[in-house]
């Protein structure tokens, strides 16, 4: 558990390695990553699965309390508990019961407020041609570049392959389909493609992923 206070800013988009969540003490903050961009205020848990991306932006100061979780627990992006004060004692006795004080009773929802969050929105759940979307939106492609990039700090085309990477790696967690079905599911040319891409993401080859989590869930 570790207290984080958060002044007034831009965070530049950094990668955790590690699955953990936020509880929001107090504040407010603006997150744009990998599953969207989103409002965390105080009471809300933010969730992010080992190998996540996203910046923040913070207008006033604000406090949250980072926990460990399993690298790769299904979880809303950003959510409340019925009790944040139990689960806050639960964290900070080193209680392992704590997980039992995160069931979600209000899943937030992602803000689109500009065509950056319609974009990001599309790449997460459609195999977008940039050309064809930046011309459906009478937008230049160096124009769609330079404002996604000032939103979630990174280019579209990146941003695509990371998520399609994201979506690969938690089918290959917490499924069991083969591991060439699962490329096709995410939308890889092969299986070899989406090997090297999780294996450039996390430094494992999708078989070690499997494998694993395969020993934590018995542990």
């Amino acid at each position: 558990m570790q207290i984080q206070r958060l002044q007034p800013g831009v965070r530049p988009r950094h990668q955790h390695r590690r699955g953990y969540a936020a509880l929001v003490l107090s504040g407010s903050y603006e997150e744009a990553g990998d599953t969207g961009r989103w409002k965390a205020q105080a009471g809300d848990i933010v969730y992010h699965r080992a190998f996540e991306a996203h910046r923040n932006i913070v207008e006033m100061p604000s406090a949250v309390v980072n926990f460990a979780l399993p690298d790769f627990l299904q979880l809303p992006p950003v959510f409340t508990v019925e009790r944040p004060d139990a689960l806050f004692s639960a964290i900070s006795t080193n209680d392992e019961g704590f997980l039992s004080h995160l069931a979600p009773v209000k899943v937030e929802q992602a803000l689109i407020s500009d065509w950056p969050d319609l974009l990001a929105n599309d790449l997460r759940k459609n195999r977008v041609h940039l050309g064809a979307w930046a011309a459906a939106k009478g937008l230049r492609p160096e124009t769609i570049t330079r404002g996604f990039r000032r939103i979630y700090g990174t280019s579209p085309a990146r941003y695509r392959k990371r998520v399609q990477t994201l979506a690969a790696i938690d089918l290959i967690v917490n499924g069991a389909d083969g591991l060439a079905n699962i490329a096709s599911t995410a939308g890889f040319s092969d299986q070899a493609h989406m090997s090297r891409a999780v294996a450039a993401l996390t430094g494992h080859p999708p078989a070690k992923l499997r494998k694993v989590n395969s020993v934590q869930d018995q542990l």
